[in-house]
């Protein structure tokens, strides 16, 4: 899987655990599980990104020098 396909993925999960939270805390349950899933996905998104963004600065780079 390469990292774009990746990253839609990981979105599209938290869009689902995002509505997921949403619905336990209306209802007034406890959401920890989801909640520790919710930030190991938005870490990973984040060091993805990261990573997609240090590609381009050096792709640009290389490019210019």
């Amino acid at each position: 899987m390469n990292k774009m396909s990746l990253m839609f993925s990981i979105r599209k999960e938290l869009r689902k655990l995002n509505a997921k939270i949403d619905s336990k805390i209306v209802r007034g349950e406890m959401y920890d599980r989801e909640a520790k899933r919710h930030k190991q996905l938005v870490a990973d998104l984040r060091r993805l990104e990261s990573e997609a963004s240090m590609a381009r600065t050096w792709a640009l780079a290389s490019f210019l020098f």
